[in-house]
């Protein structure tokens, strides 16, 4: 489901405050910068995606800016992901940094900090698309997030075109998702962003030893969510994979206030509460549910469950049936 917005609707005269309006309402208030010609269009088409906002734009060149003022009136913690599908360049200017983006490459900013960001060139639309989510989805550290910011993230071969081809897909399909599906590819976009942050964390000059290893600890997670299925993912076998003392792995953990069992254990019971309130997954039992994500007993499972959630894994299925067709 998407809401589709579009200054077609707009007096020509109207069109600039309309945009500088919808822009402090879609994300966070900005200043619109240039000139608006009479015949500026503007396209923006918003959907949720689970705990993401996604907006897709087609728009003519325009400047939009966050000042301190701005962030002193209204200071979400939000991080933003700006990605050229289409058209012409364009440019993100925060914490002394300059990215310029061609179509397939994206950069981060964050919403508490001022940033400027030059949308398109030439005459005619620019396609663009923008991720707003917390921060606190992305297993970094807030000097790993500072580094980050304005950083241009190239379509290169590998896991940097992967990741390009997932986002522009997800543009172009995103309004024709369900809300259960919606909830599943929003975990599937942050998995992909959190591998392709990795390796760009890696190749980078990051050279903090707290960098290096959040950017460990990135790693280790996204091989975790990777292997969630499988009941004989233990530390011991996390270690060894990255070449890494068991005793180093609950100590990275540890630095993060977690434990390596505890995460595991979370990240299984949150896909464990998706499936069981994905509607088309109604007929596979709960003691299928719990063994797809790794749980190797239905009774240790429903214990686990009601504790995170307060009912049992089959009554929690039912409220989230109710609430679906109410929903609907």
């Amino acid at each position: 489901m998407s809401t589709l917005v579009t200054t077609a609707d707009v007096d020509a005269a109207d069109r600039f405050d309309f945009i500088r309006e919808l822009t402090a309402t879609m994300w966070v208030p900005m200043e619109c910068g240039g000139w608006c010609p009479p015949d500026y269009r503007g396209e923006f088409r918003a959907s949720g995606l689970g705990p993401l906002q996604v907006v897709v734009l087609d728009i003519m060149p325009i400047t939009v800016r966050r000042t301190t003022e701005l962030i002193a009136q209204a200071d979400p913690d939000m991080l933003k992901l700006f990605l050229v599908c289409a058209g012409g360049s364009s440019v993100v200017d925060q914490d002394g940094r300059q990215a310029r983006l061609s179509a397939g490459e994206f950069t981060f900013y964050d919403t508490r900090r001022p940033y400027e960001v030059h949308c398109g060139t030439g005459d005619e639309p620019t396609r663009l698309m923008t991720f707003m989510f917390p921060p606190a989805l992305l297993p970094l550290s807030p000097s790993a997030r500072r580094r980050l910011t304005a950083v241009p993230i190239p379509a290169t071969a590998g896991i940097g075109d992967l990741t390009s081809q997932f986002l522009l897909r997800l543009a172009r399909n995103i309004e024709h998702c369900t809300p259960a599906e919606a909830a599943r590819v929003s975990t599937a976009a942050l998995e992909v962003l959190a591998t392709r942050l990795a390796r760009e964390l890696d190749a980078g000059s990051w050279g903090t030893a707290e960098d290096r290893r959040h950017a460990l600890l990135v790693t280790v997670q996204g091989f975790v969510q990777q292997h969630l299925g499988d009941p004989r993912l233990t530390p011991a076998g996390i270690a060894a994979q990255h070449h890494m003392s068991l005793r180093s792995l609950h100590q990275l953990f540890h630095d993060e206030g977690l434990t390596v069992a505890g995460w595991i254990r979370a990240r299984r019971l949150e896909r464990c509460r998706r499936d069981l309130a994905d509607p088309s997954l109604d007929a596979r039992p709960v003691a299928a549910v719990a063994a797809r994500w790794g749980f190797t007993s239905a009774a240790d499972f429903s214990k686990v469950f009601r504790s995170a959630h307060g009912v049992p894994p089959a009554e929690y299925r039912r409220f989230a049936r109710v609430a679906n067709t109410s929903a609907s």
